[in-house]
């Protein structure tokens, strides 16, 4: 995606949503691309990691916050 940055994979579709909420509450807007293959759903070794975007001019931002939240 030009102009956007991956700032991060979750591996839980509802911890993404919560993540997202939480950058757009710090004014980072955020795409969420969750690549699961849809023949494949309900298959346990098929799941595949959300991956987060932000903007680019945003990037820094993001990491910085993502950072705060794991310690």
């Amino acid at each position: 995606m030009k102009g956007w940055v991956l700032a991060m994979h979750c591996h839980d579709a509802n911890m993404a949503t919560v993540i997202q909420g939480g950058l757009e509450a710090e004014g980072i807007p955020v795409v969420l691309m969750n690549k699961q293959d849809s023949s494949y759903v309900g298959m346990c070794f098929a799941t595949r990691p959300v991956e987060i975007w932000v903007p680019e001019s945003h990037g820094e931002q993001a990491k910085v916050w993502l950072q705060n939240l794991q310690t």
